[in-house]
């Protein structure tokens, strides 16, 4: 599962680069489509509005200080730490805000592996077993590629943009580029694709599919929300 507040934490340590922010604060915290349209058009101006939103959905205080490289006490302290040390580049104000979301997702999958490799031994189906390697492969996947993004740009100080996000994020950019018309298109083949996943997930019983159908139909609500407020 998604811990919402060390998404918030992490994106705080690393800037709150406004861009990150609006990711999350789209993702995660629900507006109403008329903030969501004012928001998006210029996030750096509304980041106030940004961090509030996103601080109430984490349950952190209003008046929280968390600054870059300062060190928080928490369940995740020594990955956090070890980040920090490992790509100090990410304080810096020109990395790519794909890089410092994607610091946060490093922390969850990291968590998700330990948490997934400690329930093997308890697992007493065939069924549970497949499950639960299933999930673990997938966050050892994801951190892999991960680590290979902030390693590749620690390096030569460009992009390795193989992860998926680099994906999301020109998806976004195209849709904003878009006439009316092709996004009534859009509109309308999203919400096709969403019924037709969301119902293969209710009818076909595949644990070992779950997790990557699941992120399907996210990346296709995150396009259908775009396109929403574009035609707004």
């Amino acid at each position: 599962m998604i811990n919402i507040q060390n998404f918030v934490h992490n994106w705080l340590l690393g800037g709150a680069d406004h861009e990150v922010g609006l990711r999350l604060f789209m993702d995660y915290t629900n507006p109403s489509k008329p903030i969501a349209r004012i928001v998006s058009k210029n996030p750096k101006i509304h980041l106030g509005i940004i961090k509030m939103a996103l601080l109430k959905k984490a349950g952190l205080p209003y008046d929280i200080e968390i600054k870059p490289n300062s060190i928080q006490k928490t369940s995740l302290d020594e990955p956090k730490r070890k980040i920090r040390s490992d790509w100090p580049f990410l304080a810096d104000p020109e990395c790519p805000p794909e890089l410092k979301l994607l610091i946060s997702e490093k922390i969850t999958a990291y968590s998700n592996c330990i948490q997934f490799y400690n329930k093997l031994t308890d697992a007493g189906s065939l069924n549970d077993q497949l499950v639960i390697v299933g999930t673990l492969v997938s966050n050892f996947i994801n951190n892999h590629e991960i680590y290979q993004e902030l390693n590749h740009y620690k390096g030569i100080g460009k992009v390795l943009g193989k992860h998926a996000i680099f994906e999301q994020f020109k998806r976004i950019k195209i849709l904003r580029n878009l006439p009316t018309m092709d996004l009534f298109k859009k509109k309308k083949n999203l919400e096709h694709a969403i019924w037709r996943n969301e119902s293969k997930i209710k009818k076909e019983i595949r644990n070992d599919l779950l997790q990557d159908r699941q992120s399907k139909v996210k990346e296709l609500k995150l396009q259908l929300a775009e396109v929403n407020r574009l035609l707004e």
